[in-house]
């Protein structure tokens, strides 16, 4: 944490990676990418002063990311598993 710049501002993407076999039929996975807003409690830098019982930053998600329908029509869960990936654009000043 000590390493990011605060309020968190980086683009974040979300997959759910489709695990249907590649030679039998192109992957579809789902994909959800945001800007986070700084001003948002979610997005400041965490430290011991915020308290875990504060509701407004209990997280932040995709409600309608994808319906359980949709999720039975390809192979998104297999053998009980689900893969889901996530990226964050980091500058390279900070991977340096």
């Amino acid at each position: 944490d000590n390493l990011l710049e605060w309020p968190f501002s980086y683009r974040v993407t979300f997959s759910l990676l489709d695990q249907s076999d590649p030679s039998l039929s192109k992957p579809q996975h789902i994909t959800e990418t945001f800007h986070p807003d700084p001003n948002w409690k979610n997005f400041q830098k965490p430290g011991a002063s915020r308290s875990s019982l504060d509701e407004s930053t209990l997280g932040f998600g995709y409600p309608k990311f994808i319906s359980h329908e949709d999720i039975r029509k390809r192979n998104y869960v297999r053998d009980n598993a689900i893969f889901i990936k996530a990226s964050v654009e980091i500058p390279q000043k900070i991977l340096a």
